[in-house]
């Protein structure tokens, strides 16, 4: 028995859309268990039904909160303001604006996304502590709107019947069907089931965006806005549109509120509710996909219910004027609780998993039967990815002419021209603060040349953003290598796909059978680059546990996964003992007689002798001298002003033997 369901769940793990599918209907199925108490109508029922249906809107709001500070690590407390848009926008359009109840809710999803949107715009080139302000104030704006806005019923609450004749919202209709409130014994609470049919969809889709390429994006960018921009991340854009999304998810768990209690309050929206989102994330698990259900759950239950009350009747036995409220404990237990498990309760559970499972079990992807065929799309890109580039080391791919970088009175790069052939290898040396990694910037976009003209495949891309000059067909690493350290060995490969800047987010939401034929065939390629550079069975290891040399190797499959035209590496032996600097070397040869041409920025003469074609020696930001690796490390003026008579009489180290048929 225990055989086949090992092997059942083998198989579970290996089919991505049986895996989603079992998930959608374990959700369906508790959310049909749930709803069961509330279809009764019994009176005795009402209350749990309500907080039931504050945990789904409490829920809601926080996974969308999630994508921020989760994955994109942008810590909002504005989650509340736009949990309170949706709310009151939907009540006020239906009530008076006399819109249908489901073009109202949806007319506020827009309102609130849109409000998002314009906030993200203006505060999205902020991080830390400033962001967090701005989406204080917008929380504490919106909450005085609505206590002193005659329309929206002040403290009289909305609806009111100073005002409406009633202080309850009216049952929506769906259908010629009646969504009663859990509010009256004897009626059935079928907007209760209606609300939990619409947060599976919504966790569905929160679920698919987590683990895709968009939600990658999101990590990259909360890891190094630097880095996300180098995997081909519009890394603004990408931000607003998240911000817009959690908002829209605040709304929704806004518009589940109006519709369970049929009353809105303005000191129900203060900012202890955007409070309670951000802990339910952080105390379920930030980042993890079912940390923000959890946590909603535990928060809600310890709010609402009595489970704390034995508790506090323990501590007044022993003092009336000193003791801990339910507030005071549950705040006490958060405490505890990260600090215990500072990655949350899901996190922490995951991290114990994750740390006694065997590192060498590489479960790869089998085919699902409806994506057995792959598309003309999937087979172009693994054509693209597996066959070698046919080029004479003739054709000219990168230029660099008369470029000049300037800080302030400082010259950084000074009139350096350059040029990168297909197919070759061009090594820039020079001694430390001669504007190598400058000039290395300068090509990816990090910063723009005061002078002069960059060109890819005659191409000027000296004036673009950083995400189109890499979508363009060039890949960098980084003297410290910039990793996902608490990701898998294979999702810091998978974020090297273009998919991670191109995927629309609608793609990711809905996961249509071409992204299951995609993500197959990316997590095949992974497999073939990990293998590449050594790094096969390692798949499953965190990247973090990783010794430096395989951080490396890691940092550079990454970057291939993109089948760059052009591979920038920054120092890529910096660290590296002899043997895994000779590794370094057969890669690179290895990547040079399947067409790829790269620009290496490195101290290791040996290594640059192995490997290179041309070479580069800058000083004080000027080119210094240009040839063959021979000519330029036998230059008087090299030696002087860089290797030193001693480096070049007594070379460190071991030689390297060069093997251009590797």
């Amino acid at each position: 028995m225990m055989a086949r369901l090992t092997e059942l769940a083998a198989t579970v793990r290996k089919r991505p859309a049986l895996r989603d599918l079992l998930w959608v209907l374990a959700l369906g199925l508790i959310a049909f268990w749930a709803s069961r108490p509330a279809m009764s109508g019994e009176g005795i029922t009402l209350a749990d039904s309500q907080i039931l249906g504050s945990i789904c809107a409490i829920m809601v709001a926080a996974v969308g909160l999630n994508f921020l500070v989760g994955h994109a690590r942008l810590v909002s407390l504005g989650q509340g303001a736009f949990f309170a848009i949706g709310a009151y926008a939907s009540a006020w359009l239906t009530l008076d604006g006399g819109w249908h109840p489901l073009l109202a809710m949806v007319a506020a999803l827009v309102i609130a996304g849109v409000i998002g949107a314009l906030l993200a715009m203006a505060s999205m080139r902020l991080r830390g502590p400033s962001f967090a302000m701005i989406t204080l104030v917008v929380t504490i704006l919106v909450e005085r709107i609505l206590v002193e806005w005659a329309p929206l019923g002040r403290l009289s609450g909305y609806p009111n019947t100073l005002d409406h004749g009633s202080g309850l919202l009216e049952p929506i209709k769906v259908f010629g069907m009646e969504l009663d409130p859990p509010l009256f014994a004897g009626i059935p609470a079928d907007v209760i089931l209606a609300i939990l049919i619409v947060l599976v969809v919504a966790l569905y889709g929160y679920r698919n965006v987590s683990q895709s390429s968009w939600g990658r994006s999101l990590r990259a960018i909360g890891t190094s806005e630097h880095l996300a921009a180098h995997l081909g991340v519009n890394v603004y854009a990408r931000k607003v549109a998240a911000m817009a999304v959690a908002s829209v998810y605040g709304a929704v768990g806004g518009v589940f509120y109006v519709q369970v209690f049929a009353h809105l309050q303005p000191e129900s929206f203060n900012i202890y509710l955007s409070i309670t989102i951000i802990l339910a994330v952080m105390l379920g698990g930030a980042g993890t996909v079912l940390g923000p259900i959890v946590g909603s759950i535990v928060i809600v239950l310890l709010q609402q219910t009595d489970v704390l009350q034995p508790l506090v009747t323990a501590q007044k036995n022993i003092s009336e004027s000193w003791y801990l409220s339910t507030p005071g404990l549950i705040g006490l237990l958060l405490i505890l609780t990260l600090a215990v498990l500072p990655q949350g309760l899901v996190g922490g559970v995951q991290g114990l998993v994750h740390r006694f499972r065997p590192a060498a079990v590489n479960a790869d992807v089998e085919p699902d039967a409806g994506a057995a065929a792959p598309t003309a799309e999937a087979a172009e890109m693994t054509e693209q990815e597996e066959s070698p580039r046919e080029t004479s080391g003739e054709d000219v791919l990168l230029t660099v002419r008369g470029v000049r970088r300037m800080f302030g009175g400082l010259t950084a790069v000074d009139g350096v021209d350059l040029t990168v052939r297909a197919g070759q290898v061009h090594a820039l040396i020079g001694p430390n603060g001669a504007g190598k990694t400058t000039l290395a910037n300068l090509i990816t976009g990090v910063y723009a040349p005061n002078e002069g003209e960059i060109a890819l495949r005659g191409q000027r891309i000296d004036t673009a953003p950083t995400y189109r000059i890499i979508r363009s067909g060039i890949a960098r690493t980084f003297q410290t290598p910039l990793l996902f350290g608490h990701e898998t060995v294979e999702e810091n490969v998978l974020s090297g796909f273009a998919h991670t800047g191109t995927l629309p987010f609608w793609k990711a939401w809905l996961k249509l059978p071409s992204e299951y034929r995609r993500d197959r065939v990316m997590r095949e390629r992974t497999a073939e680059l990990m293998e590449l550079v050594g790094l096969k069975g390692f798949e499953h290891l965190e990247a973090g546990s990783l010794s430096y040399g395989k951080q490396r190797a890691l940092e550079i499959a990454r970057a291939l996964a993109s089948d760059p035209s052009l591979l920038i590496l920054d120092e890529p032996a910096a660290g590296l003992n002899t043997a895994e600097t000779a590794e370094l070397g057969q890669l690179m040869l290895r990547l040079r007689a399947r067409g790829l041409a790269m620009i290496i920025v490195e101290h290791h003469m040996e290594l640059v002798t192995m490997v290179s074609d041309e070479v580069t020696c800058m000083n004080t930001g000027s080119v210094l001298a240009h040839g063959k690796p021979a000519e330029v490390l036998a230059d008087p003026h090299v030696v002087e002003a860089y290797l030193g008579v001693s480096a070049v009489a007594e070379p460190a180290g071991a030689p390297l033997e060069r093997t251009d048929n590797a």
